[in-house]
């Protein structure tokens, strides 16, 4: 008999944990066989909970290590500096990741469907079952859009956009090896049918209270707010230059729509940042459960605050962040001052980066000049490669200090998709369909409106934005540029730049930092210097297919330029 490639219930026992004891229940074994599980709801549920192992929950730094966005403590990304091949990718392991868990969802649907209700509480048995069934159509088409983000690109024997090899059935080994790719527009097609389906089977937008179905112990799980966030995400990429399967119109459309269900038609105010440690922040349209602990903290504090200072964000990035009145820095109004660079600037830039002088962050002073407790050879012998370290995502409430008192965790937060983002995905899509106004004229609120609401949170007094829109292409260039910022440390610049297909000159530009020299009188100098190479070729607008994978089917064809 041919032996399914699933997670099989006679493997042995695995444990899905979460600080947040949302997915924390045993997962089916050989204790618990196939008639059991799949005739008890809450053995189901189970099953089913392992597959959103695969959901992103923590910052995709190796994608930023390979833009000009971040460099790594350690040493240049390979992939970066002399540039991918199909045999090492920066998103090879996605590929696996994401069939993997397609596997296990396709199971759930060939088994679980003919689960018997809880014969105590038909009620509470019909309402998780439906719920469940939806979240699995959810799930799947989260693992497909994985796909489709990761390995879409023109064929290599007859350039036509190719998308994912669709699965939607419990399929044998052989079966799988025969399973072509599909176009684009299919994959596309295939996403939103299973989201359309999720939609139809999940009747909550939030979870809120504490009902078992829809309260806010569910939060994780698939909403009916992670599915209008994915959906315009998903068509998002879909209009930009890369694939233009769908206009931008139909994307604007989208967004405008994901808007209106969410945020009840009208823009909201967004929330400050803090310590990136609110559990409920309700700008979250979608995130993972939670953890609390210091674990990002240990990696990503400076070494004089008894970190590894991991990340070190890059010049090319600093330079992105306006100043406070919303200019950018080399705007002839701007009231940036390269002799105190780090003054009068964008409030994220506060918010994201450790940078050298006095930081707003546990009163602590960061010494990255030369000789400083920061630099090479400081506190330790490494030290940050471009004079910062990254802030983003840490609380200020964790101290790794052993001689001081303090909290020694804090929770940590990381949201897949935000109100933000949703609000940049609209402003992006509106004005490249509609142009500067960004409406088709019966939207009551535009692009700029919803770039306004996001360079607000940052931006006191915002002299730049009508300045913005006077041409086309300086909006464009904002548009992009808060994309940066906002989304900086997050992986989605790796995804931006491609689909942009922004010229080769720009995204083969090295990675600068910045050499700080501290003079006799207490004050410091500034220059500029070259840390790695970046290499780009035209071929990398598409991701390689993971080689193992096309060699072992019979039907994959390889994306051009990775043949």
């Amino acid at each position: 008999m041919k032996k399914h490639i699933i997670l099989l219930l006679v493997m042995i026992s695995i444990v899905g944990v979460s600080c947040s004891g949302e997915f924390d229940e045993v997962v089916p074994s050989a204790d618990r066989p196939a008639d059991q599980v799949f005739n008890d709801i809450g053995l189901a549920r189970s099953f089913l909970s392992p597959a959103y192992s695969g959901v992103v929950r923590t910052p995709q730094l190796i994608l930023e290590y390979n833009t000009s966005n971040a460099v790594s403590i350690d040493g240049a990304q390979r992939t970066a500096v002399s540039g991918p091949t199909a045999e090492s990718s920066p998103v090879n392991g996605r590929w696996g990741a994401a069939i993997t868990n397609i596997f296990r969802i396709n199971e759930f649907f060939e088994r679980a469907l003919g689960i018997q209700f809880d014969a105590l509480n038909e009620d509470f048995g019909n309402a998780l079952k439906n719920r469940l069934i939806g979240e699995a159509f959810g799930l799947r088409a989260y693992y497909k859009w994985v796909l489709l983000k990761n390995y879409a690109g023109p064929s290599s024997v007859d350039g036509s956009m190719l998308g994912i090899p669709i699965i939607d059935d419990l399929l044998t080994t052989e079966d799988v090896n025969n399973v072509a790719r599909s176009s684009y527009l299919e994959s596309y097609n295939s996403i939103k049918k299973d989201l359309d389906s999720a939609y139809a089977r999940i009747d909550v937008l939030r979870y809120e209270g504490n009902d078992d179905i829809t309260g806010v112990q569910n939060t994780s799980r698939i909403s009916r707010e992670m599915i209008w966030a994915l959906r315009t995400r998903l068509d998002l990429f879909s209009a930009s230059p890369a694939y233009g399967i769908i206009t931008w119109e139909q994307a604007a459309q989208t967004a405008y729509e994901a808007i209106g269900v969410i945020d009840g038609g009208a823009l909201k105010t967004l929330q400050d940042y803090g310590d990136f440690n609110n559990t409920d922040n309700p700008d979250h349209l979608w995130r993972r459960a939670f953890s609390e602990d210091s674990d990002l903290e240990r990696q990503h504090y400076p070494p004089s605050m008894f970190g590894t200072g991991e990340a070190n964000p890059s010049q090319n990035l600093i330079d992105a962040f306006p100043d406070s009145n919303g200019y950018p820095i080399n705007h002839p109004n701007s009231i940036y001052n390269g002799l105190n660079p780090y003054q009068n600037r964008d409030a994220r830039f506060e918010n994201f980066v450790f940078y050298n002088g006095e930081n707003d962050f546990r009163n602590v002073t960061i010494e990255t000049f030369n000789g400083g407790s920061d630099a090479v050879g400081g506190v330790r012998i490494r030290g940050t490669r471009t004079g910062y370290y990254l802030k983003k995502f840490l609380s200020s409430n964790v101290s790794l200090d052993p001689d001081s008192p303090g909290a020694n965790k804090d929770f940590k937060v990381f949201a897949l998709f935000t109100r933000a983002g949703l609000y940049l995905d609209f402003a992006e899509a509106a004005v490249e369909a509609y142009g500067i106004n960004g409406s088709d004229g019966s939207m009551t609120f535009t692009a700029k409106d919803a770039l306004a609401i996001v360079r607000d949170r940052n931006i006191s007094n915002d002299l730049y934005l009508d300045i913005a829109d006077d041409f086309l292409n300086s909006y464009r260039d904002l548009i992009r540029n808060e994309r940066r910022i906002e989304f900086a440390f997050e992986g989605e610049y790796f995804y931006d730049i491609r689909r942009w297909m922004l010229p080769l000159g720009e995204l083969t530009v090295p990675v600068r930092g910045m050499d700080i020299v501290k003079e006799t009188d207490g004050s410091f100098s500034y220059s500029e210097k070259t840390i790695e190479a970046r290499n780009f070729t035209d071929r990398m607008y598409y991701n390689p297919l993971p080689r193992t994978e096309v060699l072992k089917s019979n039907a994959l064809i390889q994306n051009a330029g990775w043949e």
